[in-house]
C-alpha cells in the first residue's frame, strides 16, 4: 500500500467516527444552551418594575417556553417556542414553531379563576374597557373601532421586533361575532395544581348553559375545556414541565432576590439527557457516519472504474464485486466508529461519566474510537496467522502516527474555520492523514537504512537476520535434507525402451561471482539478499 493510500485510509477511518462524535458534542451543547437560556431570562426579571404576584404570570411564559425548548433540545426535534411579549388583547402569549401552536397563560388564585378568564369572550372585554373609559370621564370608540385600536398597537409592536404582521381577522379570530371566546383557536395554559378544579368548574357552566337552552355560551365553555392544558406539547412529542402557581411565585422571588439556578431543580444535562437518549442520538450519529464512511470507501473503487471505462480497459464483474465489498465494509464499520464516538462522547460530555470528564474534546474520542476498532482488526488478523508479530507493531505505529498528524491538522483548520467546523477539519485531517503517511514511510525507509549500516536492533524491534537465505543457498549448489518429510518409493512396472544414441555436448563452465548484500527482508527484518 502506497503512503497516499494509507494516509487516505485512515482519513476515512477517522472521519466518520470524529464527525459523529463532533454531532454529539454539539447535540449536549444545544441543552446546555437551552439550560442557560431558561436560566438568563428568569434572571433577567430582576430589571422587570412589576411585584411578585404580577410577576408571576411572565415567569410562567419563560418557563413553559424554554423548558420546552429543553426538552426538544433533548429530544433533539426542531420544535421550538417562543413568548411574544405583547401586550395586545388577547394575544397569543407563547408560539411555536410548528402549526397549531398559540398558547395564551392565565395563571390565577384558583381553577374557577382561571377558566373563568380563559373563557372570556370578545363582549365582556370590550364591555370592561368602555365601562374604564366612561368612569375617566373619556369617550369610549366603538366596539369595531378598539379592535382596530388594539390591532394597529400590534402592528407597532410588530415593527419594533421585525416580525411579519398577520391580517385583523387573523390576530382577532371571530371578532366578528362578540359571543365568541377572545382566546379562540389557543391553548388554555393554566398552572397544574389548578386543572381539576378548572375542569370540573367549566363542566358545570356547559351544563347550565345548556339545559337553559343558551347553546352559543355552552359552545364558548365547551372550545375551553377542549382546549384546556397545564403544558405546551409540539407534533415531534417535545413537551413543557407543568408548573404550580406557588411554584411560580417563587421562582419570581428567586428572580428578584436571590437568583435562579436551574441545577437546584435538577434541570442539568446529566439529569435529563437518559441513556435512551444517549443510545437515540448515538444510532442517529452512526448513521450518518455510515454514509459518509461508504461514500469515502466506495469512492477510490468508483474512480477506478470510470477509468478504466475512459481507457476502453474493459470493465468486468470483479471490479463492481469490489466496489461491492468496499460498500459493504466501509457502512458497516462506519456505523459502528460512529455510533460508540457518539455514545462515549454524550456519556462524557453530559457528565455521565463523571464531571472530569465533561470537557472531553470529541475529536479526540473520535481518533481513539478510530484508533481502536483498527487495532482489534489487526489483532485478529494476527491471532488467526495472517499477520506476524512484527507486521502488527509496526501496523499500531503507522496509524498511532498518521492518526495524530490527520486530527492535528483537522483540529487547526476546524479552529481556523469556526463557520464550518465540520468541512473545516474533513479538509484538514485529510491532509494532515496523507502529510502524516508520507512523513512515517519516509522516516521509516531511513530508520531501516540506519539498521542495515549499524546492525542495532533497537531494544529487539528491529530484527537482524544473518542466516543465509533458501534461495541464496541454492544458488549456491547446496541441497537441503527435508527430514521433517517422509516420502515413500511408488512401485511401477518396467517397460522396455530401445536404446537410443546420445552424445554429449561440451560446455564452457562460466565462473558466476554474486555479492551478497544485507537489507530489509520483512516488516522490521534485516537479512541477507542476492
Amino acid at each position: 500500500m502506497s503512503a497516499f493510500e494509507n494516509g487516505y485510509k485512515i482519513f476515512s477511518d477517522l472521519a466518520g467516527a470524529n464527525i459523529a462524535a463532533i454531532s454529539g458534542g454539539g447535540y449536549v451543547g444545544n441543552v446546555e444552551i437551552a439550560i442557560e437560556d431558561l436560566q438568563n431570562a428568569i434572571n433577567n426579571l430582576s430589571k422587570d418594575g412589576r411585584g411578585i404576584d404580577t410577576l408571576k404570570g411572565v415567569v410562567a411564559e419563560h418557563w413553559h417556553a424554554r423548558t420546552h425548548n429543553i426538552d426538544a433540545a433533548v429530544k433533539n426535534v426542531s420544535a421550538r417556542a417562543e413568548v411574544l411579549e405583547s401586550h395586545v388583547v388577547g394575544s397569543v402569549d407563547v408560539k411555536g414553531n410548528w402549526v397549531d401552536s398559540d398558547y395564551g397563560l392565565k395563571f390565577y388564585a384558583n381553577g374557577e379563576a382561571a377558566g373563568k378568564a380563559q373563557a372570556e369572550i370578545y363582549r365582556a372585554k370590550y364591555e370592561m374597557f368602555k365601562n374604564g373609559q366612561i368612569e375617566k370621564g373619556l369617550e369610549p370608540p366603538t366596539y369595531e373601532g378598539y379592535f382596530q385600536q388594539e390591532y394597529d398597537k400590534y402592528l407597532v409592536e410588530c415593527a419594533k421586533k421585525n416580525r411579519a404582521p398577520q391580517g385583523i381577522d387573523e390576530v382577532f379570530p371571530g371578532y366578528n361575532d362578540p359571543n365568541n371566546p377572545l382566546y379562540l383557536g389557543q391553548y388554555r395554559l393554566i398552572a397544574k395544581d389548578q386543572m381539576e378544579e378548572a375542569r370540573a368548574w367549566l363542566s358545570r357552566r356547559i351544563l347550565e348553559e345548556t339545559n337553559g337552552g343558551r347553546s352559543e355560551q355552552a359552545k364558548r365553555y365547551q372550545e375551553t375545556l377542549d382546549k384546556l392544558t397545564d403544558r405546551i406539547t409540539s407534533n415531534e412529542g417535545s413537551e413543557s414541565i407543568p408548573i404550580s402557581k406557588a411554584e411560580t411565585e417563587e421562582l419570581s422571588r428567586l428572580a428578584k432576590e436571590d437568583g435562579f439556578d436551574p441545577a437546584k431543580l435538577g434541570l442539568t444535562t446529566e439529569a435529563l439527557i437518559g441513556w435512551d437518549d444517549i443510545m437515540r442520538q448515538a444510532n442517529q450519529a452512526g448513521l450518518s457516519a455510515a454514509i459518509i464512511s461508504l461514500v469515502l470507501e466506495t469512492a477510490p473503487e468508483l474512480i477506478k472504474i470510470i477509468m478504466k471505462s475512459l481507457h476502453d480497459e474493459g470493465v468486468d464483474s470483479s471490479d463492481f464485486k469490489r466496489l461491492g465489498f468496499a460498500a459493504l465494509r466501509g457502512s458497516t464499520l462506519g456505523y459502528i466508529r460512529g455510533s460508540v464516538a457518539a455514545a462515549i462522547t454524550i456519556s462524557c460530555k453530559s457528565g455521565k461519566l463523571g464531571m472530569a470528564l465533561k470537557g472531553a474534546n470529541p475529536t479526540v474520542i473520535g481518533a481513539v474510537v478510530a484508533l481502536t476498532m483498527n487495532t482489534m482488526q489487526n489483532a485478529t488478523l494476527m491471532a488467526f496467522g495472517h499477520m506476524t508479530t512484527n507486521e502488527f507493531a509496526n501496523r499500531c505505529i503507522q496509524d498511532l502516527f498518521t492518526s495524530s498528524c490527520s486530527l492535528a491538522l483537522g483540529s487547526a483548520l476546524q479552529a481556523f474555520l469556526p463557520q464550518l467546523p465540520v468541512i473545516g477539519f474533513m479538509i484538514g485531517s485529510f491532509i494532515g492523514g496523507v502529510i502524516g503517511s508520507f512523513a512515517y514511510s519516509t522516516s521509516y525507509s531511513c530508520f531501516m537504512s540506519f539498521c542495515v549500516v549499524t546492525g542495532c536492533t533497537f531494544f529487539v524491534l528491529v530484527r537482524q537476520d544473518y542466516t543465509l537465505s533458501k534461495e541464496i543457498l541454492e544458488e549456491l549448489g547446496l541441497t537441503f535434507f527435508e527430514y521433517e518429510e517422509f516420502e515413500y518409493e511408488m512401485f511401477e512396472n518396467e517397460n522396455f525402451e530401445f536404446e537410443t544414441f546420445q552424445y554429449e555436448e561440451f560446455e564452457y563452465a562460466p565462473v558466476n561471482i554474486r555479492i551478497i548484500r544485507r537489507g530489509v527482508i520483512g516488516v522490521n527484518s534485516i537479512g541477507f539478499l542476492a
